[in-house]
């Protein structure tokens, strides 16, 4: 995790006068450090993490024990009839695409897996940024940041 600590410094910086303004923070995509930056108040993040990933053929997912990633490049997922994620809105899951299936087009370097794991990454990150926003708008940031952390 990028760490609380820089985040934490960035968030003291932007404080007193400053409080009541948007506070951008760039360069920081881990999903973990979304989380926690949006619990610092944070209010938008730009990085080009998600994009990069899905170029060189990971995917982002639920599982915050393997950071967030499934590396399709790998060979355990040659013969995975397991989608990418269920209930996701990209064209890769929505279509059924396999995993097995998006491997073989990131293994044989077939720009059309790159681009399919890149719409799934920013809709991953869309998903998690919009349970985040509803969260803060009920009031149950807290419960919604440890259900996704998986505690």
């Amino acid at each position: 995790m990028f760490g609380d600590e820089v985040v934490g410094h960035a968030v003291e910086e932007l404080g007193g006068e400053f409080e009541s303004l948007p506070r951008h923070l760039l360069g920081i995509g881990e999903v973990d450090d979304l989380i926690r930056g949006v619990e610092l108040g944070i209010d938008t993040f730009d990085c080009a993490m998600p994009t990069r990933l899905g170029r060189h053929g990971t995917a982002l997912v639920h599982d915050p024990a393997n950071r967030w990633r499934v590396d399709l490049t790998k060979s355990v997922w040659r013969e995975s009839a397991e989608p990418l994620m269920k209930d996701c809105a990209c064209q890769a899951c929505r279509r059924g695409l396999s995993r097995a299936y998006l491997s073989y087009l990131v293994r044989s370097r077939e720009i059309t897996g790159m681009r399919l794991l890149t719409e799934h990454n920013l809709a991953f990150l869309a998903r998690v940024m919009g349970d985040l926003r509803q969260a803060i708008l009920e009031g149950q940031l807290s419960e919604t940041a440890a259900r996704l952390r998986g505690k």
